[in-house]
């Protein structure tokens, strides 16, 4: 059957809000209902009435006021009720009140006036304290005396390292490289090939990963023992792209470099770290091995997939307490006593375990910090480049975390000081 003009032209609507729910709303807004047993206070919408609140009881539908008295209908002061009950709690059928308690989300206190501070003077801080970490690295001896006199290693580091901090192209880092020379952080300025060919040796991996386990040295007097780690995968410019016979369709695939870090959870400091596509859980030993160079670690949280018996054992046998959750499918090991005795622990003594994981939080937030600063991209093009500009990133992530502990913790920061002294190295002055 066909529907009527009428019918096709009928607009369902709903009924406009009367005044008394309108005042009533914004009574409920005002605040100051209160429940008493399994009635209401509400309070008067005239300041300094003579009655200054009134009774309500939702279950009967009465009020004290007059309105209720003349009209035996809802007046405001129900309404109220309404609007509070239905934003703030809810009413059974027996009339009991079931309230809504809206937890207000944990928050923690920030020095904003160091914060602050640290942020605007980062770029400066940052060139001053590379320029000292990069005096700490060993010039190799020359082969032969022939030939012109080659670029101090050191420079040709800071170069680098500075290049991934401004995230420009080696071309355009060329005049930033020049008011490093006039401020004297830097010898000369080399040509911008110098930095891709620093960042293509494999030999340069080696100078990086000592430069971020010397940065986070200074750090260690603010850690309390307890570290995390994690993995991320940082995107490049590299990709392969085919046509698939099979499927009749064409596919791609974008390369990713994998970063594993392990962190300080006060600092955010990273203290061990690997470059690898390999697995999570097989890098959990040489991270611990390489934080414990230089910090004293007490507990260590991690995923899931750090979850194995071998790493259990290694956490054990360095006096390091696990915070590793379980899989769902885990159990007791008659044979390994070290992973039944956590698997017990986590299963039955969340309380303590949950506040204690919930630390690894900050491993993210230090991925967080490292690809909202200097990209979640690499530029360079070969495997080695790749994965020491990523190292590079970590070095650059250290140093902002050592100024960021300079105004908030007043640190005085100083490198290599367990190397042998060397003649004619200048000192570094951090002026606040």
């Amino acid at each position: 059957m066909n529907a009527s003009a009428a019918e096709i032209l009928t607009v369902e609507h709903k009924p406009l809000m009367s005044t008394r729910e309108e005042r009533g709303r914004q009574i409920a807004k005002m605040g100051g209902i209160k429940p008493i047993g399994q009635k209401y206070a509400v309070p008067s919408q005239t300041p300094g009435a003579a009655v200054p609140t009134y009774l309500v009881d939702i279950v009967d539908e009465t009020c004290t006021c007059q309105d209720f008295e003349l009209r035996r209908q809802s007046c405001k002061h129900v309404h109220a009720v309404y609007f509070f009950v239905a934003w703030g709690c809810e009413v059974n059928t027996d009339g009991s009140i079931v309230e809504t308690v809206t937890v207000k989300r944990k928050t923690y206190p920030r020095d904003w006036t160091g914060y602050n501070a640290a942020q605007v003077n980062e770029g400066l801080y940052i060139e001053r304290l590379l320029r000292a970490l990069c005096d700490g690295i060993e010039e190799p001896a020359r082969k032969s005396n022939m030939g012109r006199p080659r670029i101090p290693l050191a420079d040709t580091t800071f170069a680098a390292v500075m290049k991934v901090f401004s995230t420009k192209s080696q071309r355009r880092m060329q005049s930033d490289l020049a008011d490093s020379v006039e401020k004297g952080t830097l010898g000369h300025v080399a040509h911008f090939n110098t930095i891709s060919n620093f960042l293509s040796d494999e030999a340069s991996t080696a100078i990086l990963i000592s430069l971020i386990e010397e940065s986070a040295k200074p750090l260690a007097s603010l850690e309390n023992g307890q570290f995390a780690m994690d993995s991320t995968g940082f995107s490049t410019v590299t990709y392969d792209r085919w046509f698939d016979q099979k499927h009749g369709k064409l596919m791609a695939e974008h390369p990713w470099v994998k970063l594993h870090v392990a962190v300080g959870t006060v600092t955010h400091a990273i203290t061990g770290v690997k470059v690898t596509s390999e697995a999570d859980c097989p890098q959990l030993p040489a991270l611990l091995a390489q934080t414990m160079k230089n910090f004293n670690v007490r507990e260590m949280s991690a995923d899931k997939a750090y979850g194995s018996k071998d790493n259990h054992k290694v956490l054990e046998s360095f006096g390091v307490e696990a915070f590793i959750p379980f899989k769902i499918n885990a159990k007791i090991d008659p044979k390994c006593e070290t992973w039944s005795r956590h698997l017990a622990e986590f299963l039955f003594n969340q309380d303590k375990f949950l506040p204690h994981y919930h630390r690894r939080s900050n491993v993210e937030s230090v991925m967080w910090m490292l690809k909202s600063k200097f990209g979640a991209a690499v530029r360079s093009k070969t495997t080695t480049a790749q994965v020491n500009e990523v190292l590079a990133k970590c070095v650059l992530h250290n140093l902002c975390c050592i100024v960021q502990a300079i105004f908030t913790a007043d640190l005085a920061p100083k490198f290599w000081q367990d190397a042998a002294p060397k003649t004619n190295r200048p000192t570094l002055t951090l002026v606040q």
